[in-house]
């Protein structure tokens, strides 16, 4: 059973791109490397555990984690079918995550030892053993990164914060929105579109990180983009959908020649679809959060929901930059992804409003000027100011190209210097740089009528506040509601934030805003949900037969007409399959 359950995590993997040096043919065969030890981590017994979340007669480790095992089963599993509607629970299961993932590494301590010493020439038990452990890290580290948290974080700290937005999140009125049987189709295809290049994306992750061989890599690769194509084909009469293909097309002709470009465009791909399903693709559920009540709350759990806040909306800059880093590969490959992105805004009406900044080759951008930089800038500024006799002044057109040419700069230059950056961009990096370098220059030759200091100080006249540039301003806003914006990201968001400001000054609202915290949240969960759709993304094989009769059950037939009987639904057994990604 245990085996089976490690099998069903593996489907919370969100690979990372990272420097690969070259690796011998038995380490790409083993697909787990020495330096992955660091992030597996090693047996830490945790005694902490929030009141309420295990029995009070469970007083110890091995007790807990036996409870957190079950738990997690009926949450990811026996009851997968409710995550959607029930966000809480699915914190409520990373919590639970975190005592089984140390039971974990302490009944594999041994292969752990055996791996470290012998490696690469490992027995297949230890290899199987490593590679569960692999995964499980994995798991780990992109759970505890949709709140703001690391692998080196304490495993009670990560407890803490996913009980206490538990806690809120369990609060909840959840609203059941009825949908057609057409929109149930349009959910299921795009479910299924979303699979394949989920697949597709951490097959070449994998490839491009040593971790598969080529000829291995191939013959997946293949099957894969042979379902996708199929699928694509038949809705060939949703425009969305049209589009998408014929950027798959395109970008498919990188394979053979470019890894890391034809990942950007499975990342982009990506991103598209996610777009579509937030502004498209009808929700069965909604959780209204505006009643909350915080009076259970203690100073702590409070402090900790202020830095969940701050965490959301830092995790939301690095989605957005990386997302632009993608798109700034491309366009250096040739590959015209913006045209592709602008087409999806323009005419299909889908937002990519997390998309701050429109990049593009270094051959283009380094004869840009100061109006292709405040072009290249896609969120809305504001148009007007209050004076501090309280005249509103409106921007003119120049000064507006003004400020949207800064932030656009500032951000390019936050780009280049990402880690990332240099992983990424293979070709033209040094150019890239010398553009970056350049900026400093041209800025300072530019003779704006009104700059982003300007901006900033006039609010701080009209609000009587002291601020002397947009700098103070923005540390006026992070310090107000616990946030580590930048310049560019607050910039962005201005006049919401402006309105936040004004109701934190009046003393209206608290220092965190509950609708915020649940609408980042389900969005990061839903992250979660997509992936578990794709439930064979890592190659993973889950045996149903073996999971339903460690549940109780003679067959998995048996298990789904339980689940039927119980919720009230119909599956058969291929829709149950299929709904698991088999």
């Amino acid at each position: 059973m245990k085996k089976i359950v490690i099998y069903i995590l593996l489907i919370f993997l969100n690979l990372n791109i990272a420097n690969s040096n070259e690796r011998s043919e038995k380490e790409i065969k083993l697909g787990v490397f020495l330096d992955d030890l660091n992030d597996i981590g090693s047996f830490e017994k945790i005694d902490f555990s929030p009141i309420g979340m295990f029995p009070e007669t469970a007083t110890g480790f091995y007790k807990k984690q036996t409870i957190a095992n079950k738990k997690f089963i009926k949450i990811f599993i026996t009851q997968k079918g409710l995550m959607e509607k029930y966000t809480d629970r699915v914190i409520l299961g990373m919590a639970y995550f975190e005592y089984f993932y140390m039971q974990q590494l302490k009944e594999n301590k041994k292969s752990l030892e055996i791996f470290e010493i012998k490696y690469p020439k490992v027995n297949a038990a230890t290899k199987r053993n490593l590679k569960k452990l692999y995964g499980l890290s994995k798991a780990k580290k992109s759970m505890r990164e949709a709140l703001g948290l690391t692998l080196y974080d304490s495993p009670e700290t990560a407890i803490k914060r996913y009980y206490t937005l538990y806690k809120l999140l369990n609060q909840a009125e959840i609203k059941t929105i009825k949908i057609s049987k057409e929109e149930k189709k349009s959910i299921k295809i795009h479910n299924k579109i979303s699979k394949n290049i989920s697949k597709l994306k951490s097959l070449t992750e994998d490839r491009i990180n040593m971790r598969l061989s080529e000829k291995k890599f191939d013959k997946e690769y293949n099957k894969i983009f042979k379902a996708l194509s199929k699928d694509l084909k038949k809705n060939r009469d949703n425009k969305d959908y049209e589009l998408l293909t014929s950027f798959v097309i395109e970008i498919e002709k990188l394979r053979d020649k470019n890894l890391e470009a034809l990942l950007s465009g499975y990342k982009i791909s990506e991103f598209v679809l996610q777009n579509i399903k937030k502004d498209k693709i009808p929700k069965k559920f909604e959780q209204d959060l505006s009643n909350a009540n915080f009076d259970d709350f203690q100073q702590e759990e409070l402090e900790i929901l202020g830095k969940i806040t701050k965490s959301m909306k830092l995790n939301k800059n690095i989605k957005s930059n990386d997302i632009q880093l993608h798109i700034l590969n491309l366009e250096n490959s040739n590959v015209p992804v913006n045209r592709f992105l602008n087409v999806y805004k323009d005419e299909l009406n889908v937002k990519l409003d997390t998309i701050n900044l429109m990049v593009a080759s270094a051959t283009e951008m380094k004869d840009w000027k100061l109006s292709d930089w405040a072009n290249a800038w896609k969120n809305p500024i504001p148009k007007s100011i209050v004076d501090e006799a309280g005249i509103e002044i409106t921007l003119s057109k120049d000064e507006i190209e003004s400020i949207k040419a800064q932030l656009a700069m500032k951000n390019f230059k936050e780009l280049i210097d990402l880690e990332e950056f240099n992983n990424l961009i293979k070709t033209n990096s040094d150019n890239f740089s010398q553009i970056g370098n350049d900026l400093t220059l041209n800025t300072q030759s530019f003779e704006f009528s009104f700059t982003l200091d300007d901006f900033a100080r006039s609010f701080g006249d009209a609000y009587g506040i002291d601020i002397n540039n947009y700098s103070d301003l923005t540390d006026l806003a992070n310090a107000q509601h616990g946030a580590n914006w930048s310049v560019e990201e607050y910039a962005s968001a201005y006049q919401d934030n402006v309105d936040i400001i004004n109701a934190l000054q009046s003393g209206s609202i608290s220092s965190f805003d509950a609708g915020q915290i649940a609408a980042a949240a389900n969005s990061s969960l839903q992250e979660v949900a997509d992936t578990i759709r794709a439930a064979t993304s890592a190659g993973v094989s889950v045996d149903l037969e073996a999971t339903a009769q460690g549940l109780g059950y003679s067959s998995f037939a048996d298990a789904v007409s339980a689940y039927n009987e119980q919720h009230g639904t119909n599956y058969t057994v291929d829709e149950a399959k299929e709904s698991l990604g088999q």
